[in-house]
């Protein structure tokens, strides 16, 4: 296998383990973010009322999102015998303070593992075993010990480091990241490179480290919105179709969905893809620069309230849907007018051949 094969395979199972993930993230993470809105920062240390409750369901479903990574990475990578061990080794993984980072290696390492225990031949009676026992077992015991002796340390010290770094994230530093955050979220619109930026997203909030979380959180809206603006403020470029899909994407990133984007870019893409990273990035940048985060998992325009700064954090979202609206509408401008300008040329040689 090519390594440019192997990395896109490898893309392709870190895709799959971050979709699974997602559903346990939007569930922890609203029932987490209730609790704290409603019950206050004291949630945090007791469970005596309602919303101290709330924060311990969502508490500890975000505890599991290295383990549920982890399993269905290994799953997507060797099917279902490779779920148990890598669910056993995620929760060492996590344990061991790894975070998102040991979930991922450990999903590959059990998951490759498993895949080339399943292919060592066995008596055709002992194939039951091998599969509900010898595979299991094997794996964990391997991958485990590897966790806790050789591999555990390093990963733990590197998350630590990023963790540091990301909260000491100032200035100029903070505002590229979250820019780069931005274009990762828009350039495929729920695709594995928004997948990448999402679970680096959720990482840090978990983390409690929320300039990350904001950025990714506040990307997600702003390509369908800014798709919306501009069919409003230029109708003649966009079918009536797409004008009634415009309608959907506003309902789409209101509620938090990339992808109402899709049917745009695939009816354009070089004009529609270019136009929502920039206003992605542009946004998430500037509300960067005003060092404005929340610390909820709600997206975009659902997140307003919670803001540090409601003002400004609207201010950024308007600033990225105009740039959005503004770009793609005049890249639309200049096709059109080639096309003006084609038709005339076509017309002007078949009269001269007249």
């Amino acid at each position: 296998m090519s390594m440019k094969k192997f990395g896109k395979d490898l893309a392709a199972h870190f895709q799959t383990g971050v979709s699974y993930m997602i559903p346990l993230v939007t569930a922890a993470g609203l029932l987490t973010s209730i609790a704290v809105i409603i019950g206050g920062p004291n949630v945090w240390n007791e469970t005596k009322d309602l919303w101290g409750n709330l924060r311990l369901i969502g508490q500890t479903g975000l505890g599991f999102i290295v383990p549920m990574i982890a399993a269905y990475i290994s799953y997507s990578i060797a099917d279902r015998p490779g779920l148990a061990p890598a669910f056993i080794c995620g929760m060492i993984a996590n344990q061991l303070g790894t975070g998102f980072l040991g979930g991922m290696l450990v999903g590959i390492l059990v998951g490759y593992l498993v895949l080339w225990l399943k292919k060592m031949p066995v008596p055709q009676n002992i194939i039951v075993v091998k599969t509900l026992i010898i595979i299991p077992f094997v794996a964990s015991l391997v991958v485990g010990l590897l966790l806790i002796y050789v591999i555990g340390d390093p990963i733990q010290a590197l998350t630590k480091g990023l963790t540091a770094w990301l909260t000491g994230m100032k200035g100029a530093n903070s505002i590229l990241l979250a820019a780069i955050i931005g274009a990762m979220m828009a350039v495929d619109m729920g695709g594995p490179i928004n997948k990448i930026a999402y679970a680096f997203g959720v990482a840090s909030f978990s983390s409690g480290v929320y300039a990350p979380s904001t950025a990714m959180l506040m990307a997600i809206a702003i390509p369908p919105l800014g798709m919306f603006a501009a069919t409003i403020i230029g109708k003649k470029y966009y079918s009536d179709a797409e004008i009634e899909s415009g309608r959907s994407a506003l309902i789409m990133g209101c509620v938090g969905i990339t992808e109402g984007t899709i049917p745009f870019a695939v009816a354009d893409p070089v004009r529609v893809i270019p136009s929502i990273i920039v206003g992605t990035s542009a946004a998430c940048a500037v509300n960067a620069a005003f060092g404005v985060t929340h610390s909820t998992m709600l997206a975009t325009v659902m997140a307003i309230p919670f803001a540090s700064n409601v003002f400004t954090y609207t201010l950024s979202i308007l600033i990225g849907v105009a740039i959005t609206a503004v770009m793609v509408n005049f890249l639309k401008s200049l096709k059109k007018r080639n096309l003006v300008k084609l038709e005339t040329s076509k017309t002007v040689a078949q009269g001269e051949a007249k």
